[in-house]
């Protein structure tokens, strides 16, 4: 397991970068959004399920879910050391209830000592950082038989949108920022002035350069946009998918078995 990003982004090997990330998210907001990974699972809160947690990371997925169902047990799977250990100090708390395992989504290979089924599989910003659509695609069909019947697939996370699609949602968010101005000065900016101001809002810098063949590898599949991530899931084998939300950039996806 040695490829942090296959895009240069994250250094999830280093443990300053990963103690700066974590410092940097957990915003009310945030955990507002993932409180409502738990409300999908299909399952009464008093059961003993059995939880999945696939790029937990430091565990706040798997907080939220603890929150929800008291006597889940937990698997909680990362491919980043530095991640695990910042999870098994934090989650002391409730250490009785989680296993930690470490794979690498790169390969099919990072579920070889996980054993399911589970009565729901979770998960929350980690799965588009393996960046190959081949490869999302193939964690999917992964996925799918670590689901017992009746249970359900539940991601939050990063969705990437075309080109139409992305500057249509950049218009969106400049149109109401103009409003929300006008409403506030009774003064209309235009938009330049507004996209200048808003500005890109990224404040993650690169640690490497992507390959060559890395960018002509994501270049040669269909993308990992929403659409075409509930259709894998469906051709995975779930009997039902859909979105619930979309924020942010992301999507709240589920995917169900009949039980």
């Amino acid at each position: 397991m040695t490829q942090s990003d296959p895009t240069g982004v994250h250094e999830w090997h280093s443990a300053d970068y990963v103690e700066e990330w974590i410092g940097g998210w957990g915003s009310p907001e945030r955990m507002a959004s993932l409180r409502r990974i738990p409300q999908l699972i299909p399952h009464d809160p008093d059961q003993e399920i059995r939880v999945l947690d696939v790029c937990g990371g430091w565990g706040p997925v798997s907080t939220v879910v603890i929150e929800a169902f008291p006597k889940a047990q937990l698997t909680l799977h990362d491919f980043s050391e530095p991640m695990l250990e910042q999870a098994r100090e934090r989650l002391t708390k409730i250490a009785e209830n989680v296993t930690f395992v470490r794979g690498d989504l790169m390969t099919p290979e990072w579920k070889a000592k996980i054993a399911g089924p589970f009565d729901a599989v979770v998960s929350s910003l980690g799965i588009h950082n393996v960046r190959f659509p081949d490869r999302i695609r193939a964690i999917y069909e992964e996925i799918f038989p670590l689901v017992g019947p009746g249970g359900a697939f539940i991601n939050l996370d990063q969705i990437q949108v075309g080109d139409l699609v992305r500057r249509a949602t950049q218009q969106s968010q400049r149109m109401a920022r103009r409003q929300q101005i006008f409403e506030e000065t009774g003064q209309w900016k235009s938009l330049a002035e507004i996209e200048a101001e808003m500005g890109s809002g990224n404040r993650l810098r690169g640690h490497s350069r992507a390959s060559e063949a890395d960018l002509k590898r994501i270049a040669s599949h269909e993308p990992a946009t929403l659409g075409n991530q509930l259709r894998w899931l469906k051709e995975a084998g779930f009997d039902e998918v859909d979105c619930f939300s979309r924020e942010r950039g992301g999507a709240l996806i589920g995917a169900f078995r009949e039980g």
